[in-house]
């Protein structure tokens, strides 16, 4: 039975590794007392949310942030070009 807040594992993921990849996962699962699933799941886990997290926050110098926050006070700049392609309907509205 689950412990309280995990959810069942229905989904299946297959992969092929090489024989010292193989090796290489199975000795450090032993490592961290972990089975082998659990040890890749976690680890493929944290690699996926290390991987999102590089798309969402980004670090500044100081000179950059102070040019990113100049950029963001700057006043509206009417666009013609852009404000005529932004009233057009998008091929996916056309029919």
């Amino acid at each position: 039975m689950p412990a309280a807040g995990e959810k069942t594992r229905t989904e299946r993921l297959n992969v092929r590794v090489t024989s010292d990849q193989a090796r290489l996962i199975r000795r450090a699962a032993t490592a961290t007392k972990a089975n082998l699933s659990s040890f890749l799941v976690e680890s493929a886990c944290l690699r996926a949310e290390e991987a999102l997290a590089s798309q969402q926050y980004f670090v500044y110098t100081a000179k950059q942030w102070d040019a990113f926050t100049a950029a963001l006070d700057r006043p509206a700049q009417d666009k013609p070009r852009l404000r005529r392609l932004l009233s057009k309907p998008s091929n996916l509205e056309q029919q």
